[in-house]
Parts: C-alpha cells; sequence; structure tokens
C-alpha cells in the first residue's frame, strides 16, 4: 500500500512515519488477500482524508486531502478489482456511499459496525447468512434507521485499530 503513495511525488512527501501499517486488509482473508486486500486500505484512507483524520498521509491543503482521497478511493478499488469479484466492488460502493451518508446525518458511531460487516462479507463471501444481514441492515440505514447496522456490528469480532480509525472520520 504505501508503495502506491511513494510512487506519487505529492503523496510521497506526505507519508506519516512510521507506518502505521494496514487495518482493513487482514480483516478480509481468505475473501481477498495480498495486495486485492490492501485495496481495502487504500479505501479506509479515502475515506479517512474526506471525512477524517487519515492514518498514512499528512495533507494540510483541502484540496488536496480532497485529491488524495479521490486518488486513494480509485488506486484502491483497481486493487480490489484485480481479484475479478464484481460483488466486492458493489460491497465498496454501498460502503463508501453508507459510511458518507453516516457522516452528512452524524451518525458516525455506526462507522465501524457498518465496515466490519462489510469486510466480514468480503472475507466469507459463501456466508450468505451475513450477506442477507447487512444486505437487510443497509436497506434500513437508508431509511434512516442505523440500529441494526449497529447490532449486526456487535455480532462481530472487535476491531480497536479500525474502529479507532473510523472515530476521527
Amino acid at each position: 500500500m504505501r508503495d502506491a503513495f511513494a510512487a506519487q511525488p505529492a503523496l510521497a512527501a506526505t507519508l506519516v512515519h512510521p507506518d502505521p501499517g494496514q487495518v482493513v486488509a487482514p480483516l478480509a482473508a481468505p475473501g481477498l488477500i495480498g495486495q486485492c486486500a490492501s485495496g481495502l486500505d487504500l479505501i479506509l484512507e479515502g475515506f479517512l482524508l474526506h471525512h477524517g483524520r487519515p492514518r498514512h498521509l499528512m495533507v494540510d491543503d483541502d484540496g488536496k486531502r480532497i485529491l488524495a482521497g479521490d486518488y486513494c478511493y480509485a488506486h484502491g478499488l483497481v486493487h480490489v478489482a484485480k481479484a475479478g469479484d464484481l460483488a466486492v466492488i458493489a460491497l465498496l460502493a454501498d460502503l463508501v456511499a453508507l459510511s458518507a451518508s453516516l457522516v452528512a446525518t452524524d451518525d458516525r458511531a455506526a462507522l465501524p459496525a457498518l465496515w466490519r460487516a462489510t469486510v466480514a462479507v468480503i472475507a466469507c463471501p459463501d456466508d450468505l447468512r451475513q450477506e442477507a444481514a447487512l444486505a437487510a441492515a443497509k436497506e434500513s440505514m437508508r431509511a434512516g434507521d442505523v440500529e441494526p447496522i449497529r447490532a449486526l456490528g456487535a455480532t462481530l469480532p472487535q476491531t480497536p485499530e479500525l474502529d479507532e480509525a473510523l472515530s476521527n472520520a
């Protein structure tokens, strides 16, 4: 993941040291591994650049933060797309859109549950019950009710590093 930043001179100069490491990619196995999974952390960094405090990049200028966030979203999707699974891309599109909605409605406390539940479905794509639970929770979110996603998130293993990153969104 850091290679993607280092390859861009404008981003290389903004890298945080020491490397804070990946928090989402390890959760995505076995559904996504390697460089494909690292795309999830790039997407998280894009989200944090747009809506919070990024983990890997320190960009002071608001305009440059938005551009860096867009780069992270796009580059992250390129990595994930290498897995060839359009269902994962659809999950991530929903994740980004619903996450932005949670920020806009000041329901940020539900972000970790949404991210954990989405990554759990990516990690185990054959778990149809988990997939159905996430789909139902997302429909409730679209109707303005975040309690189902919170309840679903509470059934999943805790992710302190991811939760901390999202608490700054």
